[in-house]
Parts: structure tokens; C-alpha cells; sequence
């Protein structure tokens, strides 16, 4: 009989795994035209307990969503606990689950294998949020480019952390992990 981590475990696998799987086909439509507005995709890798980067997602999502952003411009995984698709974005970036919470912000496209990593506050934070913030710094800039449909420079956004995608962009990146595990196919 499965322990209560173990169920736990279980849960957090299914419902990133449906959500790779949906994210996936969202990036598919994008890349025929759907969205070519939108410049990047936000990926956050969090855990149950990151109350404040939870809320840091909503924000993301209500100004991604003003700007004309879909589902596949954001996603959040490890929220219901460490799944293997967290566990395997965390690699295609060079980092460990210690490094949960964090953010990691992608070019939309097939081209640019970069990616901007910012750190996100662990645990519940008490208090307002303050935008001041990498995060909040990274979402002004996301901003102004899908206003302005110019560029997204992150380059300078102070804890910003600049790096790359093993196996190539986005889209390429996202179909190496679903491949890897399994979904979808």
C-alpha cells in the first residue's frame, strides 16, 4: 500500500503530465501563427509551500491574459509537490530542485535556445508583494515589448540569471521532455 507521499507523488506526476501534454499542443498551434504577437513563455517551477510565488503566478497570468497571452504562455509546475516533469525542466536548464522556486522566461519561437532564470521568495510570505522585484522588473519589461511589439530584452533586469536549454528552443525543448516522458505520444 502506497504511503501518503508516495499518493502525493502520484498526483503531482498526473496533473503535470496532462499539463505538459496540453502545454504542448498549445505550443504546436502558437507555432503555426496562432499567437506570434506574444513573445515569451513563463515557466514556473514552484512547490506546494511557495504561497507567495503561487501568487506571483496569478499576477503573471492576469497581466499575460490583459496582453492577450494563452495557456501555453504560462505554466506552473510542481504545485500539488516534485514531479517529474518539474524534476526534468529543472535539468534542461543546469539546475536542482534547491533551486525551487523560480521562474524561468522563454523566447516564443524555434530559434533562441536562451532562457532567463529569476529566483521567486520560498514559503508563505507575509505582506504585499512588491513588484520592485526581479520578478516584478521582468514582468514590466514583458510588458512594454508586447505593447510596444517590439524585442523582450531581460538582459540587465537585476537576479536575472541568463542560460540556456540543453537540447534547444522552447517548442524543441518542451517535445525532448515530453518524449522523455512518455506523454502524449
Amino acid at each position: 500500500m502506497p504511503d501518503a507521499s508516495q499518493s502525493q507523488m502520484s498526483h503531482a506526476d498526473r496533473h503535470d503530465l496532462d499539463k505538459l501534454a496540453r502545454w504542448k499542443e498549445g505550443l504546436d498551434s502558437a507555432a503555426d501563427g496562432a499567437s506570434a504577437a506574444f513573445p515569451v513563455c513563463a515557466i514556473f517551477l514552484v512547490s506546494p509551500e511557495d504561497r507567495a510565488s503561487h501568487d506571483i503566478f496569478r499576477r503573471y497570468r492576469s497581466a499575460f491574459e490583459e496582453l492577450g497571452g494563452g495557456f501555453h504562455h504560462l505554466v506552473i509546475f510542481g504545485q500539488h509537490g516534485v514531479s517529474t516533469t518539474q524534476v526534468a525542466f529543472l535539468a534542461e536548464v543546469g539546475l536542482e530542485q534547491a533551486s525551487v522556486p523560480l521562474l524561468a522566461i522563454a523566447p516564443m519561437g524555434n530559434v533562441a535556445v536562451n532562457v532567463v532564470c529569476v529566483e521567486l521568495p520560498k514559503g508563505d510570505r507575509d505582506g504585499e508583494l512588491e513588484d520592485s522585484q526581479t520578478w516584478g522588473a521582468a514582468l514590466e519589461r514583458i510588458r512594454v515589448a508586447t505593447t510596444r511589439h517590439s524585442a523582450l530584452a531581460l538582459d540587465g533586469v537585476e537576479g536575472a540569471k541568463a542560460g540556456l536549454f540543453r537540447r534547444g528552443p522552447l517548442s524543441e525543448t518542451v517535445a525532448a521532455v515530453q518524449a522523455d516522458l512518455g506523454v502524449g505520444l
